[in-house]
């Protein structure tokens, strides 16, 4: 009994889902982190300083345009030599435009968003079929799946940065110790003195006695009896 109910919670185990490792909200947390950061700041430094001098700011901003002319793009015109209408033309063409631009993108990213949504639950489905006990790794998101392979290619990439570090260390320090070594026994046998044997007369001969003359070496003859 006791067996079947290890058996049953190791089986729970393996089929329970794992948290993913990282997703979009990491990205959410931390803008949501920085505007904190922001508003903290601003309210204990800043917020006072703009109550008090900000009516000061304003009226001199007033004064400030007051002092402009009534229509700024017509005076504008005279100086540089053209037409208000024309100039107004344009920044409707340019305005247009980019709302044009803008609800193209938005309709195009709608359109890609669902066979990108399809595709990613291939891959996890994929995924999780390989590795069932990492079900539930990944959530079933485009941008989710996107964080997930960016993150586990800098882990590869900051791993293998590590290990060529280790592996060019080991090599260094292994060439230097055999250098090392070939070093000192080099040196060791070039300083080692030689020994010197010492030549014995023999078959009863005597030794030529040579005497030194004015530098230089005199073979004395034998003697005769």
């Amino acid at each position: 009994m006791r067996a079947f109910v290890l058996i049953s919670v190791l089986v729970a185990a393996a089929a329970e889902e794992k948290k993913p490792i990282v997703t979009t909200d990491i990205i959410h947390g931390t803008g949501e982190l920085i505007y904190d950061l922001y508003d903290g700041i601003y309210s204990k430094f800043f917020a006072h300083h703009v109550a008090k001098h900000g009516e000061t700011v304003m009226k001199a901003k007033d004064e400030v345009m007051k002092q402009l002319p009534e229509d700024p793009i017509h005076e504008v015109c005279l100086k540089v030599g053209c037409k208000k209408h024309e100039v107004l033309k344009h920044m409707d063409s340019a305005v247009d435009l980019a709302t044009t631009a803008a609800n193209t993108i938005q309709a195009k990213a709608y359109e890609l968003h669902e066979p990108l949504t399809q595709g990613t639950h291939k891959v996890v489905d994929g995924f999780e079929s390989a590795m069932p006990s990492h079900r539930g790794l990944i959530p079933r998101t485009p941008g989710n799946l996107l964080l997930f392979c960016l993150w586990i290619v800098f882990v590869m990439y900051a791993g293998s940065k590590i290990s060529f570090f280790f592996i060019r260390l080991a090599l260094r320090v292994s060439i230097f110790c055999l250098k090392l070594a070939c070093c000192c026994g080099c040196c060791g046998y070039c300083f080692r003195s030689p020994k010197v044997k010492e030549e014995k007369p023999s078959n009863g001969k005597a030794q030529k006695n040579v005497k030194a003359t004015n530098g230089k070496a005199v073979v004395e003859p034998k003697k005769k009896k």
